[in-house]
């Protein structure tokens, strides 16, 4: 579980101030962390923080979200006292100091003294003494294991791995326990980040070269039908004119696969119908070379724009957009529909700290509700002959097959085309799905099914 994170350069440590601005980054976020990047990156634009202050900033608010339980674990043994009981700033300075000491190993010298001063910058003087007490008393690795095993499986799983305990029962019911291990350890590693190629403004050899003029080692993860690839220094590359400039874009290769899947022509008439943020419709118009008639859709006017600032700073002009809520609007007869329907993206935490946090049990009622209002309404929206694609970046059975299911019997006339032949087959199951679940293949998770009106 441990070691997910790329070790820091030592030259980051003496830093104190990136320790306070984590702190105060952490005591900002409402919501369970909902838009803590974006806080991040506001905060390190201010400041005009280097590359490598950015990069650190970034991973230690994104380490005490992803292993908050397990570090409010460790505090609470050292402390002996429930966390609800600390005030949230002096609990944040701990989680930090905790971080550092279980996670990146930072000797307890250096992470008490850096913690204390910390504390200090943000006028916290009254708890310097406990925070110092807490942290020179937190135990080490083997001895929360050995605590760990005196509770009972899930509860101990789910507090090693800092999962909530629900997804944790629900996982072991569903895949079983070394499977739901496994999953929830993959939540935990650093995740690759995925670049793909912008044929219209600049041809692959050509970016390649570019690439390699600016420093980038270049490794190509996916050669077709747009190449996907990833750098030695994607925080540099994310920073640069090249990526401002548009001659490339952010994606899972995992979350491309729902487009390879529909397998957009030229000259067909194509609907994206929950579009935001513009990933799949982009990959839409790139492989279809400006030829289709492309109409990116998404619920309100906010998301939509989402799509046309993605679409703009790649060249893509040619695509149209619509605010229609794909539960009850109204569209255009098309070829092609896709639908990347919202749902409770437990197939995507790995990339996303604060989701684990931000979902319960009561919301993939709700969730499963709106996917099938949406598949119910769109169907009507597909040419005869034509295909819907439905697609998740989840892994639960009722969000993914189960709804299938239910929508195939009550639209006899449509049926499901398998996955096999259009996408690689290790991303599929034997009835014809993709079905990425992360810790089998590597990759962030998700499923989709292509099916085609009689």
């Amino acid at each position: 579980m441990f070691t997910r994170f790329p070790r820091p350069c030592r030259r980051f440590f003496p830093i104190v101030n990136i320790r306070t601005l984590a702190v105060r980054i952490l005591n900002s976020c409402r919501n369970r962390y909902s838009g803590f990047e974006d806080k991040v990156s506001a905060t390190a634009d201010r400041l005009k923080l280097s590359g490598p202050d950015r990069d650190f900033l970034y991973m230690m608010v994104k380490g005490v979200i992803v292993y908050q339980r397990y570090l409010d674990y460790a505090v609470e043994k050292a402390s002996q006292r429930s966390v609800k009981k600390f005030e949230s700033a002096v609990l944040n300075l701990l989680r930090v100091g905790a971080l550092q000491a279980l996670i990146l190993e930072t000797p307890l010298y250096a992470l008490t003294n850096e913690t204390v001063e910390a504390a200090r910058q943000l006028k916290k003087n009254h708890a310097v003494g406990l925070i110092n007490a807490v942290l020179r008393h937190l135990p080490d690795r083997a001895e929360l294991k050995a605590a760990l095993s005196h509770l009972p499986e899930k509860e101990a799983l789910a507090i090693e791995t800092s999962h909530p305990q629900w997804l944790i029962e629900r996982w072991t019911r569903n895949f079983g326990a070394e499977n739901c291990r496994q999953l929830a350890e993959f939540n935990n590693h650093y995740q690759k980040i995925y670049f793909r190629h912008n044929p219209f403004k600049v041809s692959w050899p050509n970016l390649q070269d570019i690439l390699k003029k600016e420093g980038f080692e270049i490794a190509v993860a996916s050669a077709g039908p747009i190449p996907f690839f990833t750098v030695d220094n994607p925080g540099d590359l994310l920073r640069s004119d090249l990526f401002s400039g548009g001659l490339f874009s952010v994606q899972d290769i995992s979350q491309a696969q729902a487009v390879l899947l529909l397998n957009p022509q030229k000259d067909e008439t194509v609907i994206d119908a929950c579009a935001a943020p513009g990933g799949k419709t982009t990959l839409i118009a790139q492989m279809t070379g400006g030829k289709a008639s492309i109409t990116a859709y998404d619920v309100s006017p906010g998301k939509v724009e989402l799509i046309k600032n993605e679409a703009f700073r790649l060249g893509i002009d040619f695509v149209n957009y619509g605010v229609a809520d794909a539960r009850t609007g109204n569209y255009a007869m098309a070829d092609k529909i896709l639908l990347d329907v919202p749902c409770t993206g437990t197939g995507v935490i790995a990339r996303r700290a604060d989701l684990r946090w931000n979902r319960t049990i009561r919301q993939l009622d709700t969730l499963i509700k709106i996917q099938r209002d949406i598949l119910t309404n769109m169907s009507n929206f597909v040419k005869d002959g034509g295909v819907l694609v439905y697609s998740t970046c989840s892994i639960e059975p009722e969000e993914n097959w189960e709804n299938v299911e239910w929508f195939l019997k009550s639209n006899r006339n449509f049926s499901v085309e398998d996955a096999r032949d259009f996408v690689p087959e290790k991303c599929c199951d034997n009835r014809g799905a993709i079905h990425i679940l992360p810790h089998f293949q590597n990759e962030t998770g998700g499923f989709a099914v292509r099916m085609r009106k009689q």
